[in-house]
């Protein structure tokens, strides 16, 4: 019993320190490690309590709240089109409603909010420090730390600003939060300063707006904490102006980037979308798939060579995000569960306590402000780093209150009358979730590993890993789509039959398994078209070449009706029916196809060879002087991959085409 307070702290160090590592605790071992570690932490509590014969469980007022969420998050998993992901996002939201009765029920005194707030300091500050050396000895443009993306790590340093920030106005000659007694008062002062001076200098470097929004959130609050609405009113007309006279890289990024970026200032967009899916789906549409029905309310970027081309993985809104995949209910159930919490904050901060203390609870405060601002500017709470920080502010807060009224911190008590049964069954409980979070963990980083090596051109051990991962985790599309892909690309060199087969199935089983990714059937579309290329030889019949051509035109039907924004789709579409001798159905797809993307020059080309075959000789010249001028538009420009395959069109032949037709005219 005396060892498990040691080892939750342990673990709750291990989870701060490991979650950002990683790009945010983003990639998939990331995930995995701080999934085992929540695991272990429970199976140990499980293990203490069932040797001392009582389960003891808090009893909060978010109990409800956080049983409801979880509830609709199960509800969209088992409804899901496609599970995989679903599965995955739920073993997450139940990862972090465990570890949030964990911490509240590990702080049972001021020492551990002590700690702990260190911790989160400590972290922010190593973070500052690495984005300050990105920035001046590595010149990065936009430094991230140890995130993936430089507005997430702005968020992530928010919360330690507000934490030391609400210690410096709260302290008066020295304070003993996060100092020691032999600590002279001006070298504490001095620490404190350029802590917060290297935050404030890292979150500049990022960059970042919406940071800079957040970081202005976390600071009102602890000011007007501190000395109410007039002072804090006035430091944060001063920060303003501050703001727009003072030249720093976020103003001159956020004055430039409109011009360099249309699709920067796009949200309101990104949320009319995701406000459209909720009218459209007021259940939700499927646990962590918004990503792939998000091509259904894509929006047109206009001054950009494609105008379908940016696509948004998230709205840039978690709230927006929760009622898209799980209903409109679980924002109202989110939104429950922070007004509680702000609730608790407010009577905390309404007690009697030490200015230490007050100071700490202030900063968390801020913090939690500034997490629930970020996350209504984007997809913050995505990342895991975020959503630990957040859950752990909560917790705090949550368990202060309990310490606050210490006759009324109620627990639920479960008596255990039979150790063996219970421990027999806490047991499988963990070993079969710790079983599959590995699987599923170590599935990710053999399918890694083999698209490495396919990637490099060693097919044999990239099939070998890529079948490894299937093995593991067969319920993920994006497995069978390697495999698949593989198989594909030896089809193509060899026209192996064997080889169209296998591509053909992996292709198929991922059609099946995610129904909702139109690429898979653009993929599929490709294969087809394949094997419509590799029959066309004397020995086989003009039929069965049709057959693959038709089945083309399916796949890629399919891949337009999940994403009908897409000219690429259409494009293909209009050259198979010309393949098959459907002329005027090419020209109505080729057509759909500029209406869509204007500058996508493939289609403009494939109708002005269109219209020469049909003697409409004037509307091709048109045609191909369009095209030309676009090309000579968009010379000059920085262009993509993707962009540059827009505008990729020899023109030569086409010119020749065209006066030939004049000659003969």
């Amino acid at each position: 019993m005396n060892i498990l307070p040691s080892i939750s702290l342990l673990v709750i160090s291990a989870l701060v320190i490991v979650s950002p590592l990683q790009e945010g605790g983003t990639t998939h071992p990331a995930q995995m490690i701080i999934r085992l570690l929540i695991l272990v932490w429970l199976g140990i509590v499980l293990a203490v309590g069932i040797r001392a014969e009582r389960l003891a469980v808090p009893v909060l007022a978010v109990r409800y709240v956080v049983l409801a969420f979880v509830g609709l998050a199960l509800v969209a998993t088992i409804f899901s089109p496609y599970p995989h992901p679903s599965r995955q996002w739920l073993i997450m939201i139940a990862g972090y409603a465990t570890l949030f009765y964990l911490l509240v029920s590990f702080v049972d005194r001021w020492e551990h909010v002590r700690t702990l707030t260190a911790m989160i300091v400590l972290m922010g500050v190593g973070e500052a420090g690495w984005a300050i050396v990105q920035g001046f000895a590595w010149n990065a443009a936009r430094p991230s730390g140890t995130f993936f993306n430089p507005n997430f790590l702005a968020g992530y340093l928010t919360v330690t600003w507000a934490i030391l920030l609400s210690v410096a106005v709260h302290a008066y000659r020295h304070v003993s939060v996060f100092s020691q007694s032999w600590m002279p008062p001006v070298l504490w002062w001095i620490g404190l300063g350029s802590a917060l001076s290297g935050l404030f200098l890292a979150v500049l470097l990022t960059q970042s707006r919406g940071g800079m929004i957040v970081f202005f959130a976390g600071t009102v609050f602890v000011l007007t904490a501190r000395y109410g609405w007039k002072l804090s009113g006035s430091c944060v007309l001063l920060l303003v102006l501050a703001g727009v006279l003072v030249p720093t890289p976020i103003r001159e990024r956020i004055l430039a980037e409109h011009q360099q970026n249309p699709v920067s200032y796009a949200r309101w967009q990104m949320w009319q979308g995701a406000t459209a899916q909720m009218v459209d789906h007021p259940l939700g549409i499927g646990l962590g798939l918004y990503q792939y029905t998000y091509p259904l309310y894509a929006f047109p970027v206009e001054g950009e060579i494609s105008r379908f081309g940016k696509v948004a993985q998230t709205p840039h809104n978690d709230y927006l995000q929760m009622g898209v995949e799980m209903g409109t209910g679980a924002i109202l159930v989110f939104g429950t569960g922070i007004v509680l919490v702000i609730r608790e904050l407010m009577r905390v901060l309404q007690s009697r306590l030490r200015r230490w203390q007050r100071s700490l609870m202030v900063g968390v405060g801020g913090g939690v402000i500034a997490l629930l601002v970020h996350a209504v500017l984007d997809s913050s709470l995505r990342e895991a780093a975020l959503a630990i920080l957040l859950v752990l502010c909560a917790g705090l807060i949550v368990s202060v209150g309990r310490l606050t009224r210490r006759g009324s911190g109620a627990v639920y008590v479960i008596p255990i009358h039979s150790r063996l049964a219970w421990g027999i069954g806490a047991a499988c409980l963990i070993m079969v979730a710790g079983v599959e979070v590995t699987r599923m963990g170590v599935a990710w980083m053999k399918f890694d590993a083999a698209s490495r090596r396919a990637i490099a051109g060693e097919t044999i051990a990239a099939i070998e890993g890529l079948k490894a991962a299937i093995k593991l985790d067969p319920g993920k599309a994006l497995y069978h789509h390697g495999l698949g892909s593989v198989y594909a690309r030896e089809f193509q060199d060899t026209r192996d039959g064997h080889a169209f087969q296998l591509a053909h199935a992996e292709f198929k089983a991922a059609t099946e398994l995610n129904p909702l990714d139109g690429r898979l059937f653009g993929l599929l579309g490709q294969l087809y078209v394949s094997a419509a290329q590799a029959s066309s030889s004397p020995t086989t019949s003009d039929e069965q070449q049709k057959a693959w051509l038709r089945a083309a035109v399916q796949a890629y039907e399919r891949a337009t009706h999940l994403a009908p924004f897409s000219a690429i789709y259409r494009y293909e579409q209009a050259r198979l029916y010309w393949m098959l001798g459907e002329r005027s159905e090419a020209e109505r797809r080729a057509k759909e196809a500029e209406d869509l993307e204007p500058n996508f020059l493939p289609a403009r080309a494939l109708l002005a060879r269109l219209w020469v075959h049909a003697g409409r000789v004037d509307e091709a010249r048109n045609q191909l002087q369009e095209i030309q001028a676009r090309q000579a538009q968009f010379k000059q420009w920085n262009k993509n991959s993707f962009e540059q395959a827009f505008l990729n069109v020899d023109v030569v032949p086409l010119r020749a085409a065209v006066g030939e037709k004049d000659i003969a005219g």
